[in-house]
């Protein structure tokens, strides 16, 4: 199984193969060493029908930003102009993990594109 990693000094994202290791050594394109926390968390959670694929595909561009050491945002930009943002956040910052914070701000951000786009879905 690939997953994604994304390094925590350049925000390069690498595909690793994963083969039931709770913690990857991952070397990133920039030659940076740093470990991946593997930590099970399903993009689906939340919208599980076909609403969200639909939702999906109008999805022109994601946008994410790193706003502190423990919040992240997400931007989803739709080919009708609208534009949608979600962002996660956790209480400390031993806690935080790039890749679980762009998911969980994606999930939100989709989440909020469904009330706002719901009538589009129909």
């Amino acid at each position: 199984m690939s997953i994604e990693s994304i390094c925590p000094k350049c925000g390069e994202i690498n595909n690793v193969d994963h083969k039931g290791e709770k913690i990857l050594i991952v070397t990133c394109k920039n030659n940076h060493i740093y470990d991946h926390i593997v930590i099970p968390y399903s993009r689906t959670v939340g919208i599980k029908d076909e609403r969200r694929i639909k939702l999906e595909e109008m999805i022109v561009e994601k946008k994410f930003h790193r706003m502190s050491d423990k919040s992240t945002i997400c931007l989803l930009i739709f080919e009708n102009g609208y534009e949608v943002e979600g962002r996660s956040t956790v209480r400390d910052v031993a806690d935080f993990r790039l890749v679980i914070g762009k998911d969980r701000a994606y999930e939100h951000a989709l989440k909020n594109a469904m009330v706002a786009l719901g009538a589009y879905l129909v």
